[in-house]
This record gives structure tokens, sequence and C-alpha cells, in this order.
């Protein structure tokens, strides 16, 4: 593998993406069903790559560089991420964090119960760490199935990151799907707040062209480029923490049997910078929207190598149990919807879920493109608390992904149900912390603001407020 290899690599990756672009832009059923280029993209490379056809000429590395990326993706995460101090607290943020956090961690649990105690019952030889890929591939989505399937990979089940990159492609198209027909039904039932029709979404939803009067800039120049290229400079602060994130893996390995993945130490290196960034003053040389205009990069390629390099194979042999996984993540993350969601914000509860059910069900993008339907002019806030949750409980997901697969792989079926257990028991611990901090109210009626006429007749019993929102 030489340099030419990887330009020629990452230069159809970006044709690929180029294609997905215009097809989104022109197909209305892309347009209909609002699947990302980086998607199309990652199925092009997929039918007609090595894995398909093999009429596009990828190196036999395609797959590899996923496992590159998500370290820049990682070591970009705290930098230059500075919310308000007013925005840190209060029954919103709370509820959020529970909201969002909570699903993320009953999804490694139901995965692994299901797997455990179901699904071994009828496919003797599943792995006992299969159970991870619901969250690895809904709540996490490409990035963390890449980041997971690197640590199976070192620690011997090469398996992991095909199935990872199936239950993730699986999670964001249905994610948008199942989220366009839950904001359907919201809005008959007089959930939504700011809207009561969704089929007119603005063309830039639709295309992913912004018109030229509404375009705006993508970040601040912070250093002149008659010094350093701002873009360069910025890349220049995510690719040194990544570099010192891959060294201290490799020493590492010297020093202990479990593998670290880089991921992880890329990020513990992040928070370095930023902490020194910090100290030095240097922090406000720093753009945020250019980092993540970095981190959202390698994202999009990681999604089309990832996709791309899925052996067609092997999820033919996982079929059934990949089904199963899926089905039950769709359902246990629509529960969640529903029974602590709708319970967890004081206000605009269905707005603030779809973010929260974009994220628990393909990434981040997912649930800000889905609350804007809802939400054209995110008035909820549900983009802002969740970006702020995610800070508090990256630890918690970081762990979730690096732990488990080390003490399984350690300790086999016995370290399975201890992570099954211990990932419910933490749940069960949410629940209670939530319900005595009043960021989850079960006894609170769902809010409804407007009735239609199905939902009228349904509405039996409703009790209005002053702020004409009636509850259910």
């Amino acid at each position: 593998m030489t340099l030419w290899t990887v330009f020629t690599d990452v230069s159809l990756m970006a044709g690929l993406l180029l294609v997905g672009q215009v097809l989104r832009a022109n197909v209305k059923l892309f347009q209909k069903l609002l699947i990302p280029p980086s998607l199309i993209a990652g199925f092009l490379a997929l039918a007609f790559g090595p894995n398909g056809l093999g009429v596009i000429p990828f190196s036999g590395s395609l797959g590899t560089y996923a496992s590159v990326l998500i370290v820049l993706i990682f070591a970009a995460m705290p930098i230059g991420d500075a919310p308000a101090k007013e925005h840190l607290s209060g029954k919103a943020i709370g509820g959020m964090f529970f909201n969002i956090t909570g699903i993320a961690v009953l999804q490694y649990g139901v995965g692994m119960f299901l797997s455990l105690y179901v699904l071994n019952r009828f496919f003797t030889n599943l792995n006992p760490s299969f159970g991870l890929m619901m969250a690895t591939g809904f709540y996490g989505g490409h990035g963390t199935a890449a980041a997971v399937g690197s640590t199976f990979a070192g620690l011997g089940w090469e398996e992991a990151g095909d199935l990872g990159m199936t239950t993730a492609t699986v999670g964001i198209v249905g994610g948008i799907l199942g989220g366009i027909a839950i904001i359907n039904w919201g809005t008959r039932k007089g959930y939504t707040h700011y809207v009561t029709d969704p089929k007119n979404l603005p063309s830039e939803l639709r295309t992913g062209l912004i018109a030229p009067e509404k375009q705006k800039q993508g970040g601040k120049i912070t250093i002149s480029s008659i010094c350093v290229d701002p873009m360069a400079f910025h890349l220049a602060i995510v690719l040194v923490p990544s570099l010192c994130g891959y060294y201290l893996c490799q020493f590492l390995k010297t020093l202990i049997p479990a593998e670290i993945p880089a991921f992880c130490m890329a990020l513990l290196f992040g928070f370095v910078m930023q902490g020194i960034l910090k100290r030095t003053g240097a922090i406000k040389y720093i753009d945020r929207s250019t980092v993540s205009r970095i981190s959202g990069t390698s994202t999009d390629f990681l999604i089309i190598s990832g996709v791309g390099s899925v052996k067609l194979a092997l999820v033919m042999h996982y079929a059934v149990p990949l089904i199963v996984v899926c089905v039950a993540g769709f359902l246990v993350t629509f529960l969640w919807f529903m029974l602590v969601g709708a319970k967890s914000s004081p206000y605009d509860w269905f707005e603030r879920n779809m973010m929260v059910w974009g994220h628990a069900t393909g990434v981040a993008a997912t649930g800000v493109l889905l609350q804007r339907v809802v939400d054209p002019d995110l008035k909820s806030r549900g983009i802002e608390d969740s970006g702020i949750s995610d800070l508090f409980n990256r630890p918690i997901l970081v762990a979730l992904q690096v732990v488990p697969p080390i003490i399984i792989s350690q300790f086999g079926v016995y370290g399975a149900n201890l992570v099954t257990w211990v990932i419910l028991g933490g749940v069960a611990l949410m629940f209670v912390v939530a319900y005595l901090l009043n960021w989850w109210r079960p006894g609170n009626p769902i809010a409804v603001y407007h009735l239609t006429s199905t939902s009228a007749r349904s509405a039996t019993g409703s009790i209005g407020n002053a702020d004409g929102v009636e509850g259910v």
C-alpha cells in the first residue's frame, strides 16, 4: 500500500460522494427518503467495488480507512467546544441527559440480553458479543461501528466491523424513514408544537443544495492566510492529538495484554489539547465550526469506506440474528420515545425527542434533520441541549465501546452475562436518579398542542392550561 494507493482510494470515494449528492439533488425518491449522499455513495461503493461487481478499482485496504478516520473524529470532539455556563444546568438539561444517555445504555443492555438469552438458543455459534451490535450501529452509527470493529479486530473477532456497519446502515435508513413516519403520526395526534403538516420541507433539506440567498459562512477566519491557511491550522490542531493517541496506543500494547483502541486515546489527547488551548489563551483562535467541518468530512468518508467494504456473504450468514436485533432496536427506541422521552422534557417534548430518536438510530445529524422538520426555526433547543448532554455522557459511552469487548473477550460467556446485568442495572439506577431529580416525570400527561378531528375524538378528559397546551 503506497501513498498513491491512498490517493486513488480517497479520490474514488470523493467521486462517489459527488455522484451521491447529484442523485440526492435530482432523484425524487432520495429526496423523499432523505438518504444522505455519503450513504448513497457507500451503497455505490458496495455495489460496484471489490465486494460487488468489481468495476470501481478500490484497493484491498478500503475497509481500513474507517479505523483511521474514527481517530480524527474522536480527537476533534472536545476541541473548541465551550457551551455557555447558563445552559449547563436545569431540568431541561437533566431530562435531555437522561433521555439521550438512557436510550444508549438501554440499547447495549437489551441487545446483550436478546443475544444471550434468546438468539443463542437458536444460533449456538453466535459470538457472545453479538448483542453489542444493536447499540454499536443504532446509537453509535458508522463511527462507533468503526471504533468497536477495530477494538474487536484487535481482540480476534474480525466480523464485528462488518456487522456493526450493517446495523449502522439499517439504523440510519430506518431512523430517517421511521422518524418521518413518527412525525406524520405525531402531527395527526396533535403532539407537534410548531408544524401541523410536515410535507412542505425546505428545498435545502430535500435536495441538499442551499439557494444563494440562504447561503452563509461556514466558519471564521482566525488565522491570517498570509501566515498559514486557516484550514491547515485547524487540521494540525486535530491531527496532533490523533497522532499522540495512536502512539500511546502502540506503547500500551507493549505493557498490557488487552488492546486499548487508538480512538479512545485520541479523545484523551483531544481533551489535553483543549486544556492547553484554554490555559494559554489560544482557544480564541479556534473556530469550532471549522473543527466540525473536519470531523464531518471524516465522517462522510468513513461511511463510504465502511459501507463499501461490508462483506455481503457475512451479512447473509447473520441475516436472521441481524433482523431480530434491528427490529428490536427500533421497537425499544420507539417505546423509550413515548414512555421516557415524552415525560422528560418540560416543554416541546416531541420536537426535542425527535433529536433523540435520530441520535439513537443513526447519528446526531439525523436528529438535527428530523428536528428541523418539526421545528423549522429551532425554538425547542433540542439540538443545543443534546449537544451539551453529549459532553457529559461521552465518558459513559466511550466506556461502553471499550470495556465490554475487553471483558467479554477475556471471560467469554461469563463476562457477557456480567456485562449484560451491570448495564441493565445501570439503566435501573438511571431511572431512580432521574425520578428523584425530577428529570423524568412518569405521572405527567403527554402534552398535546393542537387537535385535529381525529385526535380531538381521542382526547377525552383533556385538561387545558394557560399556554394552550392540553394533556392527554
